[in-house]
């Protein structure tokens, strides 16, 4: 974030339902992040893209902290951790807009045959992405054959739709017809713009903007499949990916951060803005499973990821986990909220 902005210190007291969330579950996140940050050169940043020139210092300020959260901490002792090795600094900057996503389970096969012919593609070898996906296909061209599909495909999914929605979401489990399940995690992208459908849609008038959300999507593409088919076009940002097996189903895919994400604890941010690794208080509201009613959120969370529609200091995306239940809340989740960053005590002290 912006050096010449002046952040400024919270109590603990001060962060609505801190005494109420679950630490531990917060502290076993967090680890996860402690395990890459613990490698880290001590005069490195906490993330290269992030730079040093934000308030959140180098490894070194957040070592000792992840030094003490990798040994073993007994649950109830979880939160007397953040309070002993951080302070809450309020970020100078207005409530955002917090959204959700999730990971995906299809179906799909090894081979093209049947109903599987959607393929899942790898990145072509050699590849590196350009900016702003100058000289590379298109998703479109990338459709029509402007890669080898047969020596890029790492599965073939039944639906087209299923398809587009994992490069939205970024990871996704597929279940193949032997029953062995396996996880297509990020591996690249192609550099071109991303563009949101819901926006075409909106501004086609297909769908009202209040009730714009995945799941309306979804249904418009199913009732409306040819003319779908032209507007997930209309996207030219092309996801490759990489697959993993022997996938162990308590834990979620990785993130841009490479280590597992935890439901309700991973946050996708702005790089730009935040590094990978940082801790965040995180106040909003997010849908009940059907949809009727909204629940509070205020959680401990740790930015693992980043998307290419996160943009700004008070903006994310909340992980909240793997299936069609989580997928129906990250598809309805749309709301103002507020992130205070806690910060390790040597760097707020400065």
């Amino acid at each position: 974030m912006d050096a010449r902005a002046e952040p400024s210190a919270m109590r603990f007291a001060d962060l609505p339902g801190w005494a109420d969330d679950d630490h531990a579950a917060a502290l076993a996140a967090f680890s996860r992040s402690c395990t890459r940050i613990a490698r880290l050169d001590a005069a490195a940043p906490l993330d290269a893209k992030t730079g040093t020139s934000s308030i959140y210092g180098r490894a070194a300020d957040w070592q000792p902290a992840c030094a003490a959260a990798l040994q073993p901490i007994a649950p109830g002792s979880a939160r007397g951790f953040f309070e002993h090795w951080f302070q809450p600094v309020r970020l100078p900057a207005a409530r955002g807009l917090f959204t959700g996503y999730y990971e995906p389970e299809m179906r799909g096969a090894l081979t093209r045959h049947g109903p599987y012919q959607t393929p899942v593609l790898a990145p072509p070898p050699g590849f590196a992405m350009r900016a702003g996906g100058a000289g590379f296909p298109t998703r479109g061209e990338i459709e029509d054959g402007a890669l080898d599909h047969g020596s890029l495909a790492l599965v073939w999914l039944e639906s087209p739709v299923d398809a587009f929605f994992l490069h939205v979401q970024g990871s996704g489990r597929v279940r193949l017809e032997n029953g062995e399940t396996v996880r297509l995690a990020f591996a690249a992208k192609s550099g071109h713009e991303y563009t949101s459908i819901g926006k075409v849609l909106i501004d086609r008038g297909a769908i009202p903007r209040e009730d714009v959300s995945m799941q309306t999507i979804r249904a418009w593409i199913d009732a409306n499949p040819a003319a779908g088919r032209e507007v997930m076009r209309q996207n030219d940002s092309y996801i490759f990916f990489r697959i993993l097996r022997n996938v162990d189903p308590e834990l979620g895919p990785p993130g841009a951060e490479q280590v597992n994400l935890t439901p309700r604890r991973s946050l996708a941010i702005d790089r730009d803005h935040h590094p990978l690794g940082a801790l965040f208080w995180l106040t909003t509201r997010h849908p009940a499973l059907d949809g009727s009613s909204e629940i509070p959120f205020a959680h401990l969370v740790v930015a693992q990821d980043t998307g290419s529609a996160i943009k700004g200091v008070q903006r994310g995306d909340i992980f909240f986990g793997t299936g069609a239940e989580a997928g129906e809340i990250a598809g309805l989740m749309k709301a103002e909220g507020l992130l205070v960053a806690l910060l390790p005590k040597s760097i707020a002290a400065r």
